[in-house]
């Protein structure tokens, strides 16, 4: 048997910050990851063809690099070689006709072209811009802090206290808004409505779902602000330099360890045992990543759990699927506007009804007929991804898709299980980029497909391959997520804690939950007394959501 002060559970991101937390203090961790290799759900491998580089899950990097943990640690992560690549064309929408819309880091060339595609959309867009620098005031403070908190209250009322041209109702409107409404409400075009539409199908907000509109206001403008950042060389490289984090620490990072259950007694959280029959025991606790209800299902199934704990595993929802496409290619995507293809992330989705529809099929277990796009042009943004000049990789995430299939909405493929129609289904999703970029096809050397079945056995956070482990509707959000009893990282349990996408702020590389479960954790131990606890690297606030 062997003993630490803390054992971590997982070692995806989230994991790795609270274990270089926690180890920072003064403190002995253990993690324990039963994939082979660290990072969760950021993964990069080359899975297409050698020396073509692809991230598998997450590539966006923005939320990591405005967060509080990479404002004190970043420094040290450069020095075990973590850089990161910038685009300063960080988004566009691309349509059937033609036409498209592009944001750039360069704020007078954004506005040229909303005055180009209409007048009325450029005064909206304005607009929108001085509801999301009064908002994200409010708002960013909130997403560094446990809900429920003073701090959220506070930050509410200096915006109150120092409103100027944005009133507290147009605040809480957009709180409450959808993407619909909140493009009806600023934009007149289709085009324009469906820009920001595609941001909220990022998560699971479809354009008619309360609470959808808070995401795309700020991504929208934080991304024109700052451009988008993917790791240089492969987003695997992140966990790694994490990890030798935690190792410079003196904490240490097991892989192919699985865990088979969480020892509890009467007093609390204990330790895991693993698959093998190892035992660790935990001085002081247990930091969970596992969302919610595997870890009560699964790791916890042998112990008598308080009823709002089990209640709260049984009520959590996961949201529609996702299906990843790889693709290397001989050169850049032939978009039909050629300056596509300096952007970092292309939304091809039609507009806000086909958006809606997509939703709807997927919630009715049907193959979506025309599905969003968010087309990646990684190697364009980091040419360092491949081998060679000319050559490119390009991350495809299809949003929204069914986890269990009756049907196709297209009524062109058979089939209702994933392994059975993955292959027929990327042929749809090559023929939707194939029609705004002709000769796309032809260019495309090989590609590798994750359908919901290889998410969820790559990852099982991701159940039913949902990308975001967890709904982010208003019912399971803030000091919902993911429970009210259980959202700021305590559970009933002694001694065991909570981090990672099933808790606030969710979904998103944003490093927030490892660390404020770390905090909480060292809370209650400087609360008993335990003088070489050391503080943590405490809040800030120069997060943005990316």
């Amino acid at each position: 048997m062997d003993e630490c002060d803390v054992v971590v559970i997982g070692a995806g991101h989230q994991g790795l910050v609270a274990a270089t937390v926690l180890a920072d203090a003064g403190l002995s961790v253990v993690v324990v990851e039963a994939n082979p290799t660290v990072g969760g759900a950021v993964q990069s491998d080359e899975v297409t063809l050698p020396g073509y580089v692809h991230d598998l899950y997450a590539t966006n990097m923005n939320l990591f690099l405005g967060s509080p943990f990479f404002a004190k640690y970043g420094a040290e992560l450069g020095n075990q070689g973590l850089r990161f690549a910038r685009s300063a064309h960080p988004y566009a929408s691309a349509f059937p006709d033609g036409a498209n819309l592009r944001v750039t880091c360069d704020q007078d060339t954004t506005l040229a072209m909303w005055q180009e595609h209409s007048p009325a959309d450029a005064a909206g867009w304005g607009r929108l811009r001085e509801l999301f620098e009064a908002f994200a005031a409010a708002y960013l403070p909130i997403y560094t802090s446990p809900q429920p908190s003073w701090v959220a209250m506070k930050s509410v009322r200096e915006v109150w206290r120092h409103r100027k041209s944005i009133s507290p109702g147009d605040l809480a409107a957009t709180l409450l808004s959808s993407t619909r409404a909140l493009g009806d409400r600023y934009f007149s075009t289709p085009e324009a409505k469906s820009l920001a539409a595609a941001w909220g199908m990022h998560l699971d907000y479809a354009p008619d779902i309360a609470g959808g509109a808070v995401f795309p206001l700020l991504e929208m403008f934080a991304d024109m602000l700052g451009g988008m950042s993917l790791v240089e060389g492969g987003a695997g490289r992140l966990p790694e330099a994490m990890a030798a984090l935690v190792k410079a620490r003196g904490g240490t990072v097991l892989t192919g360890a699985r865990v088979a259950r969480v020892d509890v007694d009467g007093s609390g959280a204990r330790g895991v045992t693993l698959a093998d029959g190892q035992r660790i025991s935990a001085r002081h606790g247990v930091v969970s990543t596992v969302v919610l209800p595997r870890l009560v299902q699964d790791l916890l199934a042998d112990t008598a759990l308080p009823n709002g704990m089990a209640a709260a595993a049984r009520n959590y929802r996961f949201g529609p699927a996702t299906f990843m496409l790889h693709l290397a290619l001989d050169g850049r995507i032939p978009w039909r506007d050629p300056r596509l293809s300096d952007f970092a992330y292309v939304h091809v989705g039609s507009y806000v009804d086909d958006m809606a529809r997509t939703y709807q099929q997927a919630l009715a277990h049907q193959l979506p007929e025309a599905p969003l796009l968010v087309v990646g042009q990684t190697s364009v943004v980091d040419p360092t991804r491949v081998q060679r000049a000319g050559q490119h990789v390009v991350w495809i995430q299809v949003r929204m898709v069914p986890a269990q299939i009756t049907g196709d909405a297209g009524g062109r493929i058979s089939g209702t299980h994933w392994p059975d129609v993955r292959d027929a289904y990327a042929d749809r999703v090559i023929d939707i980029l194939e029609a705004h970029a002709p000769g796309l096809t032809g260019q495309v050397r090989a590609r590798a497909i994750s359908s919901p079945d290889d998410l969820e056995r790559a990852n099982s956070n991701l159940a039913g391959g949902d990308s975001i482990s967890g709904s982010h509707h208003l019912d399971q959000f803030l000091m919902l997520r993911p429970s009210l009893g259980l959202s700021r990282y305590r559970t009933p349990i002694p001694r065991l804690f909570l981090a990672g996408v099933g808790t606030w702020p969710g979904g998103g590389v944003n490093a927030i939950s490892g660390q404020l479960a770390a905090e909480t954790l060292l809370r209650t131990l400087r609360r008993r007394r335990f003088p070489q606890i050391r503080p943590g690297p405490g809040p800030s606030s120069s997060v943005h959501p990316g």
